[in-house]
């Protein structure tokens, strides 16, 4: 009886180790579902399987980025505020890592939570000095809670022709 019950959990080890969908499999399905909104479900599911198999992964930026704009799309704010989170604390040289500081900022912004945007906002501007998203931080910083049709007022004279 011993033996017939080490030979099913191996057997069981080996099905499960070749059921496991490969680091390229999970990426590729992952970052291809990410870019039509109907599949984003599906992309949510391969690329927090990716990131909970293959952590290390060389790729493991660019999945935590995509999974984040995943989850942000589909008003998963708090969640897709926790991936971008983890990428730029875990890849703080990424080239993601920018993008990510300046969506945490985007996604408190969009919740109304001014002072956590701000922050967040804020950091784009002190860790990212470099960044092309520096200017943007800082216009979003002092437009904060105003609908974008106000962040760049019209010039009445130039809009009549009169100069």
């Amino acid at each position: 009886m011993m033996r017939w019950t080490w030979v099913l959990g191996i057997a069981a080890s080996l099905f499960l180790g070749c059921a496991r969908e490969s680091a390229d499999e999970l990426f590729s399905k992952g970052e291809a579902a990410a870019h039509k909104e109907a599949t984003h479900p599906q992309a949510e599911a391969h690329l927090k399987k990716f990131l909970d198999f293959y952590p290390d992964d060389p790729r493991a930026d660019l999945a935590l980025h995509a999974l984040a704009r995943v989850l942000l799309n589909r008003h998963k704010f708090d969640e897709a505020i926790w991936f971008y989170e983890t990428l730029v604390r875990r890849f703080p040289e990424s080239r993601y890592a920018d993008q990510a500081q300046f969506m945490i900022g985007y996604a408190y912004d969009l919740q109304g939570q001014f002072e956590k945007a701000r922050e967040a906002y804020q950091k784009v501007i002190d860790m990212f000095p470099k960044s092309e998203l520096y200017d943007d931080a800082a216009i979003s910083i002092r437009n904060l809670g105003k609908p974008p049709e106000e962040w760049f007022p019209v010039d009445s004279t130039s809009a009549t022709g009169i100069n």
